[in-house]
């Protein structure tokens, strides 16, 4: 279903201003009031196509207690409804938000105009916030058509429709306040829509649509200590979760295995790249594709496939949306050499251990924070064991642990302690640390840095 709506790229322009005479009593009559009715009307009509398409979703609680003790879709989650919107209304499949079915078989689905229903969850997405919902249709239902979010533009009216507070079919106006918002800590892939266009509890699931109502985006959170902050998820980052979703039940992403951090400024200006640029590799995960492929903790990823990459969170999207056993070539700088490594990916979602150390920022420690075991009479002088670490400092927050052994330093083979000491003394203030450790008979990379 496409929303026909008559404005034009002059009229959206000139709204504001309109409104703005408006209120202020110079075109109460004539061609300016005359306008604003028009564009009333249009808002009108915008309403009546798209509010059809989006229901209200809330766990299905079976109708008594005997029947919810044998059957547990519901599964102790207590009632939380959120909105969702048909993206296919032949096959009843509706999009919404992960946190909306979470732990829920079965959804209530209310229809516009209040008919209820029962939907099953076809899967969910926790790393993007995103789930689909189907549900048995004997005739067509209203449905959006997909708009193209990658043109989207600051400043652009868009319209949100959801439950607020219970309130089925509730729509607002606003704009477009910014786009590719990053670092929210609202899921793990972000590349969010900010819009001021009012969003309240109850419209997470709901669509976020532009002025001819295609969905430009998933209404997903708000900042609550905040006026007029709204987050969506862009419609290009739903049309594939979902078609992943439909067709397998679940999203397939590639896997590189490494942990990534920004680049400090002062490891740029070591090896003259813009501030910026690329992600910093702390750390390899051994028997992952990065190692298998030869990257090494201090590589600098400049490139995946040849699309830029300015942050971990950008890296994160780029590796996501490439498929599992596909080879990519990674521009890298290697000691401020430019290098070309071409990498075949794993599938996201075999190692989730070690997937939560993807992106963990250093923490600057006037030392190390370690203390390695005494040599023993007997002892092998290349077995350096941590026997302690500092509370608090950079090793302890990196995840090293008494027991772990150093095998390498600096990609140096640690073949003495005296080697050891000579190799952190000759580190600089501020310079990266990196460890190659041994532990439970597994192999890992961790960065640190010295402060003096």
């Amino acid at each position: 279903m496409k929303a026909q709506c008559r404005f034009s790229p002059f009229k959206s322009i000139l709204l504001p201003i309109f409104i703005f005479l408006l209120l202020q009593g110079i075109a109460f009559a004539g061609p300016g009031l005359k306008f604003l009715e028009e564009v009333e009307k249009d808002l009108i009509s915008l309403a009546d196509k798209v509010r059809p398409a989006v229901v209200s979703l809330s766990p299905y609680v079976p109708p008594s207690p005997s029947v919810r003790t044998q059957d547990a879709p519901f599964k102790g989650r207590p009632t939380n409804a959120g909105a969702g919107v048909i993206i296919d209304g032949v096959k009843g499949l509706i999009v919404t938000n992960s946190h909306v079915v979470r732990n829920a078989d079965k959804i209530q689905v209310t229809l516009f105009g209040g008919k209820k229903t029962v939907g099953r969850v076809m899967g969910e997405d926790e790393d993007t916030d995103l789930a689909v919902v189907q549900i048995d249709v004997m005739n067509p239902l209203p449905a959006v058509e997909f708009g193209d979010s990658a043109g989207l533009k600051v400043g652009q009216m868009v319209v949100a429709v959801g439950n607020p507070y219970g309130l089925n079919d509730t729509m607002t106006f606003g704009i477009i306040s910014g786009l590719n918002r990053e670092n929210v800590n609202l899921s793990r892939y972000e590349d969010f829509i900010q819009t001021d266009a009012s969003i309240n509890p109850g419209n997470s699931g709901g669509p976020l649509l532009n002025l001819r109502g295609e969905l430009v985006g998933i209404n997903t959170a708000i900042i609550n200590y905040a006026q007029s902050i709204g987050f969506a998820i862009p419609s290009n980052m739903v049309k594939r979760i979902s078609s992943q979703i439909i067709e397998h039940g679940k999203v397939q992403r590639g896997w590189l295995g490494v942990g990534i951090e920004p680049v400090s400024p002062e490891i740029a200006a070591e090896v003259h790249l813009d501030e910026g640029k690329g992600v910093l590799i702390n750390s390899v995960f051994d028997g992952d594709p990065a190692q298998k492929a030869g990257l090494q903790v201090g590589d600098i990823i400049l490139k995946i496939g040849g699309v830029p990459v300015n942050s971990p969170s950008r890296m994160i999207r780029i590796v996501g949306v490439i498929s599992p056993g596909q080879t990519v070539h990674l521009d890298i700088l290697r000691n401020g050499h430019a290098k070309i490594i071409p990498v075949k990916l794993d599938n996201y979602g075999k190692n989730k251990e070690q997937q939560a150390k993807v992106s963990v920022p250093l923490n600057k420690e006037p030392f190390l924070g370690i203390e390695l075991e005494p040599l023993s009479e007997g002892a092998v002088e290349a077995e350096l064991i941590i026997k302690s670490v500092l509370p608090g400092s950079s090793s302890e927050k990196r995840g090293i642990q008494s027991g772990d052994r150093i095998l390498a330093v600096n990609g140096e083979d640690i073949i003495s302690r005296k080697q050891y000491e000579n190799i952190i003394d000759d580190i600089p203030t501020g310079g990266p640390v990196f460890l190659l450790l041994l532990r439970d008979e597994k192999k890992f990379h961790l960065a640190l840095v010295r402060e003096n």
